[in-house]
């Protein structure tokens, strides 16, 4: 049970400095000016953009869901991890995509999306932890 409740702590503990990177992001695209940032020349670009919406508010739907997920978990005393795992696996690839169009498509360096990327490969570090102690 000690592992588990790391693992938990952990992920919770990421997603909540996910969360905090993601809404920086999503209020620096909504606050862009003439800024000529690598971070802004990101925000900027269309691939900044899944339709019309910017992937930062994906970003923060993501880490709340997560955060959510870790709540319901506790109020139910219950622990099932598919929906962490999915959700995390899921983050894991999509921040390897997003990390191949900013290095080689882009090639910029915004050191907010970085952040996020490592802190994706964090939780699926943590998520791979839980699964090799347990």
């Amino acid at each position: 049970m000690e592992t588990t409740a790391l693992c938990l702590t952990g992920i919770g503990v990421l997603a909540l400095v996910g969360l905090q990177n993601s809404l920086l992001l999503a209020f620096r695209h909504n606050s862009l000016r003439g800024s000529n940032s690598s971070c802004s020349q990101v925000l900027r670009s269309p691939l900044a953009l899944i339709g019309k919406i910017p992937v930062s508010y994906f970003a923060v739907v993501y880490y709340c869901g997560v955060l959510g997920q870790l709540l319901l978990m506790l109020q139910q005393e219950r622990i099932i991890w598919h929906w962490i795992a999915i959700g995390v696996i899921l983050a894991a690839v999509v921040s390897c995509y997003y990390a191949f169009l900013l290095f080689f498509k882009l090639r910029l360096v915004c050191m907010a999306c970085v952040r996020l990327y490592l802190i994706n490969a964090m939780m699926a570090f943590v998520l791979l932890g839980y699964y090799w102690f347990v």
